[in-house]
């Protein structure tokens, strides 16, 4: 942003030096002052889009008024910020500010075309060719403004719906894993169900089984409000079945792994650390997150080899998946990985992990992932 308004501003100031020996109508310092008052306020025209538009129109009218010998760089920077107005302005005001500019603009340039001569004042005292030349310049300048208003509506338009994609998206990414969550807290809850029954039924006769069956309740239930807890705050839509099965874990990483090699991925698994039993939900989000990597590196990275690297901490679980494949390049590479990755990246945030995702200095892809075993980074 910065660097558009330094171009302009250089380009301005040449210009006025190369004209300004055919006219020189006010001081030197006073034409400078003026160029990049117009041009400079172009840095903010994101932040304040709006007041920039009508800043610039206000001064590059005086600009004209002022007979000032440059007229090339001081419209590019009203073009741009005409274009701002309508790209990141809001709905309320932009549509007035724009038609404001444009009005302005007219009704200055007839004036100065038209009106403002040092002999005659009247406009039919021109021969024919040249009302007809300046009656050009001006529906000239507002073809060119209105283009800049058309295209900062166009551009608005398009941002607004990749942005309206990408928030369906995460909506759509937070809903699946919401399900899935259900569908574990509901296993334990049937588990529950089950475990307390037998419990009833051997109280009388086995006591002390009865007392381990209500100690795996305890476990259970613990492990079921934690779930819920991470449950609150994503929304279910639609009419869903909810299966009672518990879904996929780390435990069947290898046979994630055989599918992988089948489709043609070789894939080398490394654990370290002692491996143990994870939280249900942070078992279900490390293998989503492996099936995931393992996706996208076999359907876009044209990679022959992947490793996943699975270590068990105190307080966490880290996974790495690595490939020796392109990277993260091209327009498919970006739609498809970028979505995968949105994928992941919303699991992590779910547990309250770190997420770590992009090309490797020699060449490939890594995915780092850090999931905290008890809801606490260490």
């Amino acid at each position: 942003m910065g660097q558009l308004a330094l171009f302009l501003s250089v380009l301005a100031l040449v210009l006025l030096w190369y004209y300004w020996e055919f006219s020189q109508p006010v001081h030197p310092a006073l034409a400078v002052a003026l160029t990049l008052a117009v041009i400079l306020p172009l840095t903010l025209r994101r932040r304040f889009p709006i007041a920039i538009l009508l800043v610039i129109t206000v001064l590059l009218h005086l600009y004209r008024l002022l007979d000032i010998p440059e007229g090339t760089a001081t419209a590019y920077a009203l073009l741009l910020a005409l274009f701002s107005a309508g790209a990141y302005g809001s709905r309320r005001w932009r549509t007035w500010a724009r038609g404001i500019s444009v009005g302005s603009v007219a009704v200055v340039l007839t004036y100065l075309l038209f009106f403002r001569v040092t002999t005659d004042t009247s406009l039919f005292t021109y021969e024919q060719n040249e009302v007809l030349g300046r009656i050009a310049n001006i529906l000239l300048n507002l073809i060119l403004f209105g283009g800049a208003w058309w295209v900062g509506d166009i551009f608005r338009t398009s941002r607004e719906r990749e942005e309206e994609n990408a928030r369906q998206a995460v909506i759509n990414e937070r809903v699946r894993i919401a399900r899935e969550l259900h569908d574990v807290v509901a296993h334990h809850v049937s588990v529950m169900g089950i475990q307390a029954g037998g419990a009833r039924r051997i109280l009388p006769q086995q006591p002390e089984k009865a007392k381990e069956a209500l100690s795996l309740i305890e476990s259970s239930s613990r492990q079921a409000v934690s779930e819920l807890h991470r449950l609150l705050g994503f929304v279910r839509q639609g009419q869903q079945t909810h299966e009672l099965s518990p879904q996929p874990s780390l435990r069947q990483l290898s046979a994630l792994v055989n599918d992988m090699q089948d489709a043609g991925l070789p894939v080398e698994v490394k654990t370290e650390g002692v491996e143990r039993s994870l939280p249900p939900g942070i078992d279900l989000s490390a293998y989503r997150i492996i099936q995931e990597a393992l996706t996208n590196t076999l359907k876009h990275a044209s990679a022959t080899k992947a490793t996943v690297t699975v270590s068990y901490a105190n307080s966490a679980v880290e996974l790495e998946i690595v490939d020796n494949g392109k990277g993260l390049t091209g327009a498919d590479g970006r739609e498809f990985r970028g979505k995968g990755i949105m994928g992941m990246r919303e699991r992590v945030s779910l547990h309250g992990g770190r997420f770590e995702a992009g090309n490797m200095p020699e060449g490939g892809f890594s995915v780092r992932v850090t999931l905290p075993v008890n809801g606490q980074m260490s």
